[in-house]
């Protein structure tokens, strides 16, 4: 499993997601887009939109398909995740979870991501969870 830079062909079209539409309600701007795959086969997409020299916020969009991989999936994007801080010297990532979206709480929560605050009329008017992850 590995994460690439996305290019113009990999942002066309639509992409099975169990995100519920998470790449369809990404930033407006996104600053770096990343796309995760495993033998050939794509298995999501995210990215990173830089808020300041050290901050920035983090989204990601998954295919069915990355689930048969659990262990290796949390394994590769946190150690993606620690990579793109260091590199990057970025000391606090953050990302928005959807308040009924449990299996994107324990995603985060496992990614070392810690909730600080629910932040009421998000996206489409509905709740979502502020996480965090420090580094640095």
């Amino acid at each position: 499993m590995h994460i690439r830079p996305a290019n113009e062909n990999d942002l066309r079209g639509s992409r099975p997601s169990i995100s519920r539409g998470c790449l369809d309600q990404r930033p407006a701007q996104t600053d770096y887009v990343y796309i995760l795959e495993h033998d050939g086969a794509y298995l999501g997409i995210g990215g990173l939109q830089l808020m300041n020299p050290t901050c920035g916020w983090v989204w990601l969009d998954l295919a069915p398909d990355a689930l048969k991989h659990t262990k290796t999936l949390y394994a590769t994007v946190r150690a993606f995740l620690d990579a793109l801080m260091e590199e990057a010297g970025l000391t606090r990532l953050m990302a928005a979870v959807e308040t009924d979206f449990p299996a994107a709480v324990r995603f985060a929560e496992h990614l070392g991501f810690v909730l600080e605050t629910r932040m009421e009329c998000w996206i489409e008017n509905r709740p979502a969870f502020l996480y965090a992850r420090m580094g640095g």
